[in-house]
């Protein structure tokens, strides 16, 4: 009955605080985990409430990478995909969502004016009236942003604007990439597979 009530309360909170913004209701298994994961032990309301839920520990060999030279990532609205490529090879790739046909995310060519890892939106806000949070925030047009956010399963155009990714890819992305990197939003097109391994080679 406890953990019932439990579920039941972190339906509650996950659909109030990703209410509102750019973010809309997940089901049950996309709170409790990742896309391709299994479900992890349940949140507790601390971390729904601070969005600071844990992530599994893992050994990403791609944060230990140097930067290259020429950074870019490009979005393609037809297939609500991404690649971020780093001296022209494809350093990641993954699904995105982006904005509505009521509130288009902007295509063009542009570049990162800024990056906010605790970024919270300035229009929206979620049902315990806060602003909606934006974790991870690159800003490249106005008040369009790439940021963290739930991306629907497959990926469909769904935010109001910006461009939403996986929590691991919006990590990653953010750490690497830097102000007056170049950002791409496409009307067609389709991401390449990444290159890039996040394990390290095993040893033998």
């Amino acid at each position: 009955m406890h953990n019932q009530r439990f579920t039941i309360l972190l339906f509650a909170l996950a659909g109030a605080l990703l209410s509102g913004g750019c973010a809309v209701e997940p089901t049950r298994d996309e709170v409790l985990a990742e896309p391709g994961q299994a479900a992890a032990a349940p949140l507790s309301e601390v971390d729904l409430v601070k969005n600071t839920a844990p992530l599994p520990v893992k050994k990403d060999l791609r944060y230990q990478l140097p930067a290259g030279q020429n950074r870019a990532l490009t979005i393609y609205i037809s297939s609500q995909s991404f690649e971020y490529v780093e001296d022209d090879q494809v350093f990641l790739s993954g699904p995105v969502s982006t904005g509505t046909k009521e509130h288009p995310t902007p295509t063009g060519d542009y570049r990162v004016l800024s990056k906010d890892a605790d970024k919270r939106s300035g229009k929206y806000t979620n049902s315990f009236d806060d602003n909606t949070p934006m974790p991870y925030s690159l800003q490249f047009h106005g008040p369009y942003f790439v940021h963290e956010g739930w991306v629907p399963v497959p990926a469909v155009a769904d935010s109001h604007g910006c461009v939403r990714l996986r929590t691991e890819d919006a990590r990653l992305l953010f750490d690497r990439i830097r102000i007056g990197d170049r950002i791409l939003v496409k009307g067609a097109g389709a991401a390449r597979l990444a290159s890039v391994s996040p394990n390290p080679p095993a040893v033998f």
